[in-house]
């Protein structure tokens, strides 16, 4: 994986009188509230929304430790535990509010690439309740897909150095005798380099975003695996890495990492996929997002989380930001969407 820079939005002004206010030309870099305690070449972030908001709870996998991290969603980043005895934790993905048979907790499931194997934990006291995709060699991202008309789970998982149409594994996810469990369904992706590490699901519109990292770009699939379309060629400088959406419907955001030496976060129109503006920050080579719109006692706009590696050693932290000022660094606000999603 791979300066401090303050981005100036220069606007050809007329000469009245004096020296224009330069200032209203300026849109700032987006401050952290908060960045977390260090690990051990730490990557991707997933929310966790209590019932009780202050109680809500940020997962940040820890590949150098081999578990996965846990912090208050609050404005210090409140250190909590570690979970986990994994190889090497990557990818890590929340189902909540959907109960699996006799299961009844919300889940986090946990890509473990040097184990071949996802963990699913119960939240939130983190006990090992099942595996799915057990011998799936190098499994990266993950992202859960809840379909409400007959309460099915589905998980869409992509494999470090597949190849071919196996880039994209999907796997039904079940309880049998108490244990979380998955079933592979499909497998999809011919149209992507190998090494992909990110993959989102969308409920609303019922597609399947992946980072085509080496491309640059963005691929959409619906549902089955089947390309829609493509989005992001021209606009990406550097490997394609975390995905984070916002709104609800035909209408929000979607938020795509650009990992320069300095990161940039890329804004498209959820719908549209046209690119409403950038994002310009001083995270380092940044690798997982997330975020939920959620209002938190520290957070009311929403939270919206990002990896850094700042000492170049794989990731140290996370950086806590206001969702609307993170929005706001690319002239765009959660005012102009209609709705929000239940995340």
């Amino acid at each position: 994986m791979l300066l401090f820079v303050q981005w100036i939005c220069c606007l050809a002004l007329p000469f009245v009188g004096g020296l224009a206010d330069s200032s209203a030309n300026v849109i700032d870099i987006p401050k952290p509230v908060a960045v977390t305690t260090p690990g051990k070449n730490v990557d991707s972030p997933a929310i966790w929304l209590a019932p009780k908001p202050e109680e809500s709870l940020v997962l940040l996998t820890e590949k150098g430790g081999g578990a996965v991290m846990v912090f208050k969603a609050d404005a210090k980043a409140t250190f909590v535990k570690r979970f986990g005895k994994m190889k090497r934790p990557n990818g890590v993905a929340i189902l909540q509010n959907v109960a699996l048979g006799s299961v009844k907790k919300d889940l986090a499931f946990v890509t473990d690439r040097d184990g071949n194997t996802v963990y699913v934990y119960s939240i939130p006291d983190f006990e090992l309740v099942g595996e799915v995709a057990k011998g799936l060699k190098q499994p990266m991202g993950i992202t859960l897909y809840h379909r409400k008309s007959d309460n099915a789970v589905f998980a869409y998982i992509v494999s470090k150095l597949a190849k071919d149409d196996e880039k994209v594994i999907r796997y039904r996810i079940a309880e049998q005798g108490g244990r979380i469990t998955g079933a592979r369904e499909a497998n999809f992706g011919k149209e992507l380099l190998t090494n992909q590490e990110t993959v989102v699901a969308d409920a609303e519109r019922e597609l399947v975003y992946v980072a085509d990292e080496n491309r640059h770009e963005v691929k959409v699939y619906d549902l089955n695996g089947k390309l829609v379309t493509t989005f992001g060629n021209g606009h990406f400088s550097a490997q394609v890495e975390g995905i984070a959406l916002t709104g609800c419907g035909k209408s929000g955001f979607i938020i795509v990492t650009d990992q320069q030496s300095v990161t940039e976060f890329e804004v498209f129109d959820r719908a549209t996929f046209k690119h409403l503006g950038t994002v310009k920050t001083n995270l380092r080579v940044t690798d997982g997002v997330a975020l939920t719109e959620k209002a938190l006692p520290d957070f009311p706009s929403g939270l919206f989380v990002a990896h850094s590696d700042p000492d170049n050693t794989g990731g140290r932290h996370a950086e806590f930001y206001h969702l609307d000022q993170l929005l706001a660094g690319a002239g765009v606000k959660l005012a102009e969407q209609s709705g929000k999603c239940s995340q």
